[in-house]
Formats: C-alpha cells, sequence, structure tokens
C-alpha cells in the first residue's frame, strides 16, 4: 500500500462517516495536480479492493458490515451461478439473474443478503468495481449500423453498448472478442470491441473460442513466419562437423499414429556381455531457435503446444516442428543423444551425453508397434522385429527398477473423440496403451533422470512434484470408503499407502473413479529451479528433456547446454541465470495448466455437442461427485454431466457435508460417489459446454438411428 492510500485509509478509520470526493481532498490538504492525481488513484484502488465503500449520492466511506454490502472476488460455475468468499469468511451465492453483468473473477459489491442455509447466504451484484479481464465473446445480431451484440455464452450474460461505429463492418453471426468495463449507459455496460474472431460457421471456430478465453494465441506473428521461413529445409555437410554421427544405426520414432512433431528417436544395441546401450536422440532446436530471435520469444510466450480434439495449435511454426526439427524418417537431422549403458539387471553403469546426427530409419505408430510385439506381422516393420524385441526387454528391467521404488502410476486412460469425416462426433473412448507406449515412456524417463543428475550442478529447471497433504489424500479415503467403497484403514499417507491402494483397485469396476479422485488429492507437478524431487516417480532428480519442439522448459534445457561453455560463472551471473529460469518455469508451469484446461473444455465441448442429437434419451452411469447443489455423473458411454437436485424424483434432496451424499428429506434415500444411477440427457449445449441429466427410476427407448 503507498503512502497516499495509508493516508486516506487513516482518514476514514477515525471518522467514520460518508464524505464527498471534493470535501475529502480539502480535509487532507490535496494540493496540486500531482498530488491530485495521486489522490484519485488512490481512492480508486481503495475502492476497487474492497476498502471503501463509494455512493453516487453520500460519497466515500469505510467498508463495513454494517452498510448491509459485502464485497469479494466472484466466481462464475459452469452453471452461471456465482458466490463469493467474503473478508469474514462468509459465502454468499449469487444466482444467474442476479449477477447484474458481472463476470468470472470481478470484484463486486453484494447486496440484498439473506440467509440461505446454516453455511451461506443469498445475495445480488449491486455493482462491478473492477474486472478481472472484461473479456466476452459476442456475436453479433443484424448487420451494418442497425447490428448489436449478444453474449454467445448463456452463462455469460451481460448487456452491452458499444458504439455504432465499431458495428458498422460487421456481419450477422460473426463472434468478437468485446472488453466489458464498469460503467454504465443506462441498463448497459459500455464496451469496445477488441478483435473479429471469426464467424461462428468457419471450421474449428468452437476450439478457436476456447483459446480465446485462455488468452492463448493461435496465429504466429509475421517477424515470427519470417524467421521460419528463412530456416533451412535439410542439414548440411558442414553443420555436421564436431558431431557425434549415429546416421549408421537403426534409429527410429515411435509416436502417435497422427503425430507431425518428431522430436524423439531411439535405438538399442545388446552386448555380447548382456549388457544394453540406449541412444535416446532428441531434435536439437535450439541449434535453429537462437535467443533474441522472434521465434525464441514467441515460444517463450506460447511454453507449450495443444492438442485439444486430435487438433495441434503447435509452440513453433510447421516449418520447424514438422520440418527441419522434426525427426522425420530418411533424411539427416541435427540431433543432442543421451547415450546410457545398462548392466543385465537395469542398473545405469555409464552414460555420455552429445550433439549428434541422425538419419531415422522409420516413422513408427504406437499401434503397428503393438502388434509387432504381440507377434503379427506388420507390413514395412519386419527388418525391425529383433531391434523392437529388445527394446521391449530394456523396457522390463527399466519398469522393474520402477517397481522397485514404488512409483505411483495411476493409470488413468486418456479420452478420445472419435469424429467422422465429416466431422461429427461419433463417440468418445479411452485411448489403450500397450507395450510401445510403456517402451517410449520408460526411455524418456531414464533419460530425463539421467541428465537432470548429470547437471544438477548448474542453474536448471527440474520437473517437480510435491508429497501430497497427508490430511487431504485421506479425506479422500474416507470419502471413498463412506461411499461403499473398499479401502484399507492408513494410519499414515505415504507412497507405499497410495500404491496399495492403486494396486487393489485395478480389477475393479471403480478403478478409473478411485484413481481420478486420488490423483485430485495430489499436488500438482510443476517446473522450478529449486528441486524438490518428484513424489509420483520417486525419484530425487527429473526434468523434462525430450520434447524440445512442444514444451518451452525442454528446449531452455538445451539451450543452456549449447552456451554451458560461454556461461560466466561469477555469482552475479548465476544469480541472473537463475532468476531467468525461474521466471520460464513459472510461466511454463501456468501455460501448462492452461493448455490442460483448454483441452478438458475442448472435451466438455464434444461431449455436449454429442449429447445435443440424445436429447430425451437414457444411458447407465456413475456417480462421480456429490456437491452441494447437485450431483456429478458418468455414463458407460465415458459422458460426463451434472444432475441438479430438482431433477432427481420422488423427494426433496439436499447435500449432506458429514456423509458426502446426496439425501432425500422425506425417504432418506442417499446418493453417495460410485453408486450406479440411470440417467436421462435432460439438456445439452455446445456453446457452453455442459451435459445436464436427470436421475430416472424407469428406462426409456432410445432413439432409431436414421437410416
Amino acid at each position: 500500500m503507498d503512502i497516499m492510500e495509508d493516508t486516506i485509509l487513516k482518514y476514514f478509520k477515525k471518522h467514520k462517516r460518508f464524505i464527498t470526493k471534493e470535501k475529502l481532498k480539502q480535509r487532507l490538504e490535496i494540493k496540486g495536480e500531482k498530488q491530485t492525481t495521486y489522490f484519485l488513484q488512490a481512492l480508486n484502488t481503495l475502492v476497487e479492493n474492497g476498502s471503501l465503500f463509494f455512493d453516487i449520492k453520500k460519497g466515500y466511506c469505510l467498508f463495513e458490515n454494517k452498510l448491509g454490502y459485502a464485497f469479494g472476488s466472484l466466481e462464475v460455475n459452469k452453471t452461471g451461478n456465482g458466490f463469493i468468499h467474503t473478508k469474514d469468511n462468509y459465502i454468499i451465492m449469487i444466482k444467474k439473474e442476479d449477477l447484474n453483468g458481472a463476470l468470472d473473477g470481478d470484484n463486486v459489491i453484494i447486496g440484498s443478503i439473506v440467509p440461505h442455509t446454516k453455511k451461506d447466504y443469498l445475495g445480488k451484484v449491486e455493482k462491478v468495481v473492477k474486472r478481472k479481464t472484461g473479456n466476452v465473446i459476442c456475436e453479433v445480431i443484424g448487420n451494418g449500423l442497425s447490428a448489436s451484440l449478444k453474449s454467445y455464452n448463456q452463462n455469460e450474460q451481460v448487456p452491452v453498448y458499444v458504439h455504432k461505429n465499431q458495428l458498422k463492418d460487421l456481419v450477422a453471426g460473426e463472434l468478437v472478442l468485446v472488453n466489458v468495463g464498469v460503467d454504465k449507459r443506462g441498463d448497459q455496460y459500455e464496451a469496445t470491441i477488441e478483435k473479429v474472431i471469426g464467424h461462428k460457421s468457419d471450421v474449428n471456430i468452437d476450439l478457436n473460442l476456447i483459446y480465446e478465453e485462455y488468452d492463448i494465441p493461435i496465429d504466429f506473428n509475421k517477424k515470427t513466419l519470417e524467421e521460419a521461413k528463412e530456416l533451412p529445409t535439410e542439414v548440411r555437410e558442414e553443420e555436421i562437423v564436431n558431431r557425434v554421427d549415429l546416421r549408421d544405426k537403426d534409429i527410429i520414432t515411435i509416436d502417435c499414429d497422427n503425430t507431425k512433431d518428431r522430436d524423439d528417436a531411439v535405438y538399442v544395441e545388446k552386448l555380447d556381455n548382456g549388457h544394453y546401450i540406449l541412444y535416446t536422440s532428441i531434435s536439437h532446436v535450439s541449434y535453429y531457435v537462437k535467443r533474441d530471435s522472434d521465434l525464441y520469444k514467441e515460444a517463450k510466450l506460447r511454453s507449450t503446444s495443444h492438442y485439444p480434439l486430435n487438433t495441434c495449435n503447435p509452440m513453433f511454426p510447421p516449418e520447424l516442428s514438422n520440418g527441419i526439427c522434426s525427426l522425420n524418417p530418411n533424411v539427416d537431422r541435427l540431433t543432442r543423444t543421451c547415450e546410457i549403458e545398462f548392466d543385465e539387471e537395469g542398473n545405469v553403469l555409464d552414460y555420455h551425453i552429445y550433439p549428434s546426427v541422425i538419419n531415422s530409419r522409420m516413422a513408427m505408430k504406437y499401434s503397428e508397434v503393438n502388434k509387432v510385439l504381440e507377434g503379427e506381422v506388420v507390413e514395412g516393420y519386419e527388418p525391425y522385429v529383433d531391434s523392437l524385441q529388445i527394446m521391449s526387454e530394456l523396457c522390463d528391467l527399466l519398469e522393474r527398477k520402477r517397481e522397485e521404488r514404488n512409483y505411483l502410476d495411476f493409470d488413468i486412460p486418456d479420452l478420445e473423440v472419435v469424429q467422422s469425416k465429416t466431422g461429427e462426433i461419433e463417440k468418445i473412448v479411452e485411448l489403450t496403451s500397450g507395450k510401445a507406449e510403456k517402451i517410449i515412456e520408460n526411455f524418456m524417463l531414464i533419460t530425463g533422470t539421467t541428465v537432470a543428475e548429470h547437471y544438477s550442478w548448474l542453474p536448471f529447471i527440474y520437473r517437480v512434484h510435491e508429497s501430497p497433504n497427508p490430511e487431504t489424500v485421506m479425506n479422500v479415503i474416507k470419502i471413498l470408503r463412506t461411499s461403499g467403497i473398499k479401502i484399507p484403514k492408513y494410519s499414515n499417507i505415504d507412497e507405499m499407502t497410495l500404491k496399495e491402494v492403486l494396486d487393489k483397485v485395478n480389477t475393479k469396476d471403480e478403478a478409473r473413479l478411485i484413481r481420478e479422485m486420488l490423483l485430485k488429492s495430489m499436488k500438482r507437478a510443476r517446473y522450478d529451479v529449486y528441486n524438490v524431487g518428484h513424489f509420483a516417480l520417486q525419484l530425487p532428480k527429473y526434468c523434462h528433456f525430450t520434447s524440445p519442439i512442444r514444451r518451452f522448459p525442454d528446449f531452455s534445457i538445451h539451450m543452456l547446454l549449447d552456451e554451458i561453455e560461454k556461461l560466466d560463472y561469477s555469482p552475479d551471473s548465476i544469480g541472473m541465470l537463475e532468476k531467468e529460469l525461474f521466471d520460464i518455469a513459472n510461466h511454463a508451469s501456468n501455460m501448462e495448466k492452461k493448455a490442460q484446461e483448454v483441452e478438458q473444455d475442448a472435451l466438455k465441448m464434444a461431449m455436449a455437442q454429442y449429447m445435443e442429437k440424445h436429447i430425451g434419451e437414457g444411458y447407465d452411469a456413475v456417480i462421480t461427485d456429490v456437491y452441494p447443489r447437485g450431483i456429478f455423473v458418468r455414463t458407460n458411454e465415458l459422458i460426463s454431466g451434472k444432475v441438479r437436485f430438482d431433477s432427481i424424483p420422488g423427494d426433496r434432496y439436499y447435500y449432506n457435508s458429514k456423509e458426502n451424499a446426496v439425501v432425500g428429506k422425506k425417504h432418506k434415500k442417499k446418493y453417495k460417489i460410485g453408486n450406479k444411477v440411470y440417467v436421462v440427457v435432460k439438456d445439452a449445449s455446445k456453446v457452453n459446454r455442459t451435459v445436464d441429466f436427470a436421475i430416472s427410476n424407469s428406462r426409456v427407448l432410445k432413439k432409431e438411428k436414421s437410416k
């Protein structure tokens, strides 16, 4: 808090009554243009953070409970309803029809406060005092000067006023990003159009809207694209000098069936003495992307590639990510190789890390490699059967080592949206993984571990995962046990406890549910320059190193190794380097979280789009969560949605926190996590990314598919 803010607050704490701006200025003896500017800025800040209350007629006073108002940062859920946590630790709920144009994250004043339950209150937004971002997606209704704007998301309704000059060139159906202020013109908030996103009928418009909401760039800027076009398309002979030449080895890539950015390649030799030598060669992206270039700056901003719904929004332009830096087959590529020797039991004996050049023999697919390892003959893979079998042997040894250190494998299959050629969503499926995926996982893991151990003397970016809060984990276990899921009682929580729980649910119907809930109780893995180890992997040191095309921390480590001989090791220089890496790690952790949220929102959108064509149909489902306003369920078809209390027949239901159950007031019927239910699709909205179910006591007939 600055001096002016402190001065103003001291006045109000002494004089607890309303005063106008001009009188307050006189009392505080504010004079001159400079002092007046500081005074007005301080007043505005104190109102925005809830320290002062402002009434247009009375002026300003200290914000106290006796005023009958509350202040807080608004949180809006997917249903469109909101709530705030007050400074006094009260929760005030706000129905979506009472939000008065407030958006998620806004600082608001709440009035008309009345008791709701024993723990919370109901209220209405009286005023928005500060917008978090004010960004809203709006649809253009009408054309030209007669056009108007309507919020595209039904749960984000805010009436906006935009000057006609900004509307004159717009076309009905276009979607625009609008920045909404706190000042009103009548019943509408004054706003400005920031950009035209596209037309609602455009291909991928729904994904682009998600990117806009999370402020993630889609298109590369002009300078970045120009730099990308200047990159070479092939490796020149002079660039191979001083690199270890591995082009004579049968190095291959193994990746997803539709991948284009291949940044890791592998090869394993088995020696006569039973030892194995693993070559993990990683694309040397930092050879082509230099510090302070536009390619570097934009990749740092993006920090990660995004892969929602089988699409790719890359960290680097295609000329790099799919071209010169992608380890495509039958072309020379510059790499950095981590060569590791193992004994016959999988212990690391020796390793070397060096610049190299490779020529991948083949771009293999997980699905096809799995067939080969299961004994099938796959066309084109015949020359590599023995090599793949050796990789499988080494993978088994490394997996045994992971088991010995009690690593935690939550093993929750990702969900994939299956689409027709026309883009229609056909179903949601679990992505199965086999030995091929495990081979690459273990090879990349041991490579990241080796690199982190070797360079731990440097300022570095580690991949860290802190131990969970035992109380949080115990609460989850209690909830699962209360819900009727059989889990042993434990006196303490550690990796052995969690591993035992995970191992015991391998064949149970509740396996996915239990693993998801336990995973939520864990702290998030993140990037940091301060190493605290990796709890889930049970590793003292670990880093992400093997994906420099799609993760900026990996790229940063490669760049650090490029510059290692030029580093100034003075305390000041090392301090500056640590600060730079800390900023990269912190930003990357935040952007990784955004990327996961983008993928989750895209999946929710796909589920809702699928269910829009199945309104009124019934499905078998399991309850995945209960909360104070309803139930979350997942159908056997892997579609998730919610059930409100008024969509449960036969009684009036409420949430019982002690039992973590939804209970009927009259008949005492309980709904708990893990219970099987039959649900009917009540509503679905692709725009809102929501699916609403109703619990049904009788089954309904499925609609016949049109022929």
